[in-house]
């Protein structure tokens, strides 16, 4: 054995460098396409699943609104000089409160998302969060309004994308979730 040493160290040398080279070149080319592929599955748009087809829906004409004739006395009462308050405007998706007085039914496990454990959960059961659908739905004035209600967990929505996940988990396309962020949190 020593014989072969002596005479072959040099063989030996050059070939354990090389297998080190192609083996560093695989590895690195590997992650590069794995990070690759990442980039594009985060960048890409989360399609929800498509609606069940259902009767179309026709669209009804709305009534003409009838001219409401006023009391003599009531249009002395009535100040046309006065400014429209715009508080009293329709509300908007933004004047919705993502919070909710009760769960409607049974509150969804919020723990399935990734990055919300049992303290999280019960926080957000405190502020009126309850379902997968609500978080699904945030818009990003909500997203703020709920961040700034988490404390020590803020910044966490927009961190851990529970926006893409609820959107998954409301539709109940755990294959597609896991296919995006892995397997759900203690289940399955």
């Amino acid at each position: 054995m020593s014989y072969l040493i002596q005479n072959f160290w040099l063989v030996m040398l050059a070939s354990s460098l090389l297998g080190f080279l192609i083996g560093w070149w695989i590895w690195h080319r590997a992650a590069e396409n794995q990070d690759a592929a990442l980039a594009e599955r985060s960048s890409a748009p989360i399609i929800p699943p498509a609606p069940v087809e259902s009767e179309p829906i026709v669209a009804t004409p709305e009534p003409e609104p009838q001219p409401v004739a006023l009391a003599a006395d009531s249009k002395e009462a009535l100040e046309l000089d006065q400014p429209i308050d715009d508080a009293e405007e329709t509300a908007t998706d933004d004047d919705v409160s993502p919070f909710l007085a009760a769960p409607d039914g049974d509150p969804d496990d919020l723990t399935k998302i990734k990055g919300v454990g049992p303290k999280l959960n019960d926080l957000l059961h405190g502020l009126g969060v309850y379902h997968f659908g609500q978080i699904a739905g945030w818009n990003d004035a909500q997203i703020e309004e709920v961040d700034s209600q988490l404390g020590s967990f803020k910044g966490r929505i927009v961190r851990d994308r529970w926006i893409d996940q609820a959107r998954y988990l409301a539709a109940g396309d755990f294959a597609g979730f896991e296919h995006e962020f892995g397997r759900i949190n203690g289940h399955r």
